[in-house]
């Protein structure tokens, strides 16, 4: 009888841990979630990079696809906005050129 009873004790643990994990989102949708709202920040900071020529790019106020971010998560996305805001103008740029060197792409 004692075996028995330690035996259903055991199993209520894990069915209840296991319960309880399928109950709460698993990492994985919560990582997919904060991979899409990262996404969508730095296109937005991309975008907003795009329209300065200049180059200087104000982190303030932050993009509305932004504000589910942290803090920590708000600055990598602001910094990789920036990269790919600097590859597509190097890219655009080096088309010009390379049109240019063709006899001016006409």
């Amino acid at each position: 009888m004692a075996v028995f009873a330690i035996t259903l004790l055991l199993t209520g643990c894990s069915t209840g841990g296991d319960a309880r994990d399928k109950s709460t989102p698993s990492g994985t949708p919560a990582a997919a979630e904060k991979a899409e709202f990262t996404r969508a920040c730095v296109d937005a900071i991309a975008d907003r990079a795009a329209a300065h020529k200049g180059g200087a790019v104000r982190s303030h106020p932050v993009p509305a696809p932004c504000a589910r971010l942290s803090d920590t998560d708000y600055l990598d996305a602001y910094m990789k906005g920036l990269e790919q805001a600097h590859r597509a103008a190097k890219k655009t740029s080096q088309g010009e050129t390379d049109k240019a060197a063709d006899g001016g792409g006409s």
